[in-house]
């Protein structure tokens, strides 16, 4: 996989023979995969091969979910197009929550509401019945990314840094099989949110969907709108009293994770899908 050009594009579009009136038109990117307009559906497009298997098991999770949720969400179709896996859905109304600042403090509460009742929607759907997730133990999956944080992210940050994180994942493993286990979006950030005005409109990209820590999405949320909103979220939801001190450290990897991505992937804007069609 290389970059995603205009003409790979253009090619999965003939392929699929989705007969439109207007180009599809790139209207997001993330680390994983582009999104691209094609009239009212969306097409998203691997960036690598581990970004492919997200798209599938994304469609299953998002099955299994359905209308379940308080607002709509994603309803995928996988195409595979020269053995590559792409995902096409219906648009779903609304803009991407770009920040805080054209909102007023009582427009802020209703967000706030808003995002604390779909949060406590999403979290609280049986387990049981998302057979497409992974079953590591917690420990198990976090003692895999800190080594791979050893192998290829702490030989390129301060050494006291390294100190600090390997201190704080030492305390986390000691404690995250006992965690709370719930259905967790996984990537609830701003890019993710969408909006019409100040009342949440829609949930897009569960491709990071898993059975996890509820303080992974307010970490997530934190991040791109601050610990202050956040905290209006979290009013309204009513977590357990440790869940701030947890989201403390989701957010101390956040910065590795990026740092990973970057070495496991190459940089982003030199990745994607590519075809010979």
């Amino acid at each position: 996989m290389g970059r995603t050009s205009k003409a790979a594009v253009e090619a999965i579009v003939a392929a699929l023979e989705l007969r439109m009136n207007m180009p599809a038109v790139l209207i997001g990117e993330g680390q994983n995969s582009q999104a691209y307009a094609l009239g009212m559906s969306i097409l998203r497009v691997p960036r690598h091969a581990g970004a492919m298997r997200e798209l599938v098991r994304e469609s299953e999770i998002l099955a299994i979910i359905g209308n379940t949720l308080p607002v709509p969400i994603p309803q995928t179709a996988i195409q595979e197009v020269n053995g590559c896996a792409v995902s096409i859905h219906p648009r779903i109304d609304g803009t991407i929550l770009a920040g805080l600042g054209a909102l007023s403090p009582e427009e802020q509460r209703w967000l706030a509401n808003d995002l604390a009742d779909f949060l406590r929607a999403l979290h609280g759907l049986p387990v049981e019945q998302f057979t497409p997730l992974a079953t590591l133990r917690p420990s198990a999956e976090w003692r895999a990314v800190l080594q791979r944080f050893e192998t290829l992210v702490f030989p390129e940050i301060d050494a006291a840094e390294v100190g600090q994180m390997r201190k704080a994942f030492e305390d986390f493993l000691q404690i995250c099989d006992t965690l709370p286990r719930h259905m967790i979006h996984g990537d609830f950030g701003t890019g993710n949110i969408l909006v019409d005005g100040c009342r949440l409109a829609g949930v897009i990209d569960f491709s990071g969907c898993d059975i996890g820590d509820p303080a992974y999405d307010f970490a997530s949320l934190a991040a791109g709108l601050g610990e202050a909103f956040t905290g209006q979220v979290l009013d309204r939801y009513m977590p357990d009293p440790d869940l701030r001190q947890r989201m403390a450290f989701y957010r101390s990897t956040f910065p590795l994770l990026d740092i990973l991505d970057h070495a496991e992937h190459g940089p982003a804007d030199e990745r994607g899908f590519t075809t010979s069609a």
